[in-house]
């Protein structure tokens, strides 16, 4: 910890806000390989067993492995002619993105999973480091998707979401609640997407289905059809096999949580995704 706070004070004398983000970056990414944090899980679960990573040594590698990666970006773009384009990174909530209307043409996205790993807890060592919050608690409610917060009238904007809402509503309660709060979050950034949307400007959505407590959660259906409710038509929908990602592919068929090959309740999970072409 001692030498992870070395770096991170050294980091923070860097006066080129660029170059101390980049190395921010580096950081942030052998956080879990340097603490006890349990390999490859997505939850914060200590591995007391464990032996972490030198830390000097691995942010020196990491950055050596990042400036090879940003070199040859840099390569690409000059070849393509793109060097400058102008880009713009803005880090916010993406149901209020300070866009003016009418203003986009594309969108590009792959939002989160309902029944996914808590994200917030995925993030934390990387958010108490950096400081972009103190409050773990209130960090997770930021988090579309996040189990931690109860909302009330809540507008699904979907027949097929409701239909889901009511079987698991007959399983758990609180799960029911859980999938209407995302559905409704997520209609509130396809509402804020087409306000940004020029006429004729598309947006692109990869997303999978799976299942929870023996229910088919169909993200895709919902999602297209919450995006038609809101006036927007298909332009394309592409169903592919997922390539390989660092990710666990089954699933606990009880909890709809991540698990292990040798789980007899496993079920497989997101062994497809779509990418849905949607239209203003």
């Amino acid at each position: 910890k001692r030498k992870l706070a070395f770096i991170f004070t050294e980091i923070s004398k860097t006066k080129d806000q660029d170059v101390q983000d980049f190395f921010f970056c580096g950081f942030s990414n052998i956080l879990k390989n340097c603490s006890i944090w349990l390999q490859k899980s997505n939850k914060p679960t200590r591995d007391f067993e464990k032996k972490p990573s030198e830390p000097i040594k691995t942010f020196l590698k990491q950055i050596k492995m990042m400036l090879r990666g940003n070199a040859r970006l840099f390569e690409l773009l000059s070849e393509k002619g793109y060097l400058k384009v102008p880009s713009k990174v803005i880090c916010t909530d993406a149901r209020k993105i300070p866009t003016k209307d009418n203003s986009v043409s594309l969108i590009v996205t792959s939002p989160p999973y309902v029944t996914s790993y808590e994200y917030a807890d995925l993030h934390q060592l990387t958010a108490l480091w950096l400081e972009y919050t103190k409050d773990l608690s209130d960090f997770r409610k930021r988090f579309i998707g996040t189990s931690y917060h109860n909302k009330k009238d809540l507008t699904l904007n979907s027949t097929i979401a409701e239909n889901i809402r009511k079987e698991l509503l007959e399983k758990d309660k609180k799960t029911a609640e859980e999938v209407s709060t995302y559905f409704s979050e997520m209609n509130q950034v396809f509402i804020e997407m087409k306000r940004m949307l020029k006429k004729g400007g598309k947006t692109c959505i990869v997303i999978g289905n799976t299942s929870l407590k023996g229910v088919e959660i169909l993200n895709a259906e919902v999602f297209t059809e919450q995006l038609q409710n809101l006036g927007l038509k298909i332009a394309d929908i592409i169903k592919r096999e997922i390539p390989s990602k660092n990710l666990p592919s089954v699933r606990d068929e009880k909890t709809g949580r991540f698990t292990g090959i040798n789980n007899k309740n496993k079920v497989s999970v997101y062994p497809t995704e779509y990418i849905l072409i949607m239209e203003k």
